[in-house]
């Protein structure tokens, strides 16, 4: 974790305020509590990072609420970064994922077989063919063809 622990323990208690407990879903305090999450939506956007732990330096000890709130209306960009980081790095947990019912996406590497039926699909076929790519506009009666 890059995080000093005192902006990790501001990050959570924000964290916790902008995503509460749900009837099913985990607060995101306690999802991210680990660091790991945090640590791999870094690693996703590292511009984050130093945005996130200015934010925390600054917001140290205020209530979160108040925090979110006043970050939304007086720093949107500070806002987006902090709430980009903190929903991505909570949908990316398994147990988030399981809990709305997304388990994620399923790796599939292109190979032949996709290829194949694309062909088959006539996706690639008239581009083969060097038919047009796209269909001309339609002319609507009434319209200057100008």
């Amino acid at each position: 974790m890059t995080l000093a622990h005192e902006q990790f323990a501001t990050l959570l208690a924000l964290a916790g305020a902008l995503i509460p407990a749900g009837e099913r879903e985990p607060a995101a305090d306690a999802v991210l509590a680990n660091g790991y999450w945090v640590d791999r939506g870094f690693a996703a956007e590292p511009g984050l990072e130093p945005v996130v732990a200015r934010i925390c330096d600054r917001v140290r000890g205020q209530d979160p609420s108040t925090v979110l709130r006043n970050l939304s209306e007086d720093q949107p960009a500070d806002f987006e970064a902090l709430t980009t980081l903190v929903a991505g790095a909570y949908y990316m947990a398994p147990a988030v994922r399981v809990a709305i019912g997304y388990p994620g996406q399923v790796p599939r590497p292109a190979g032949l077989t996709e290829a194949l039926d694309d062909l088959e699909e006539e996706l690639i076929a008239p581009l083969l063919a060097g038919e047009p790519r796209y269909r001309p506009t339609p002319h609507v009666a009434g319209e200057s063809s100008v």
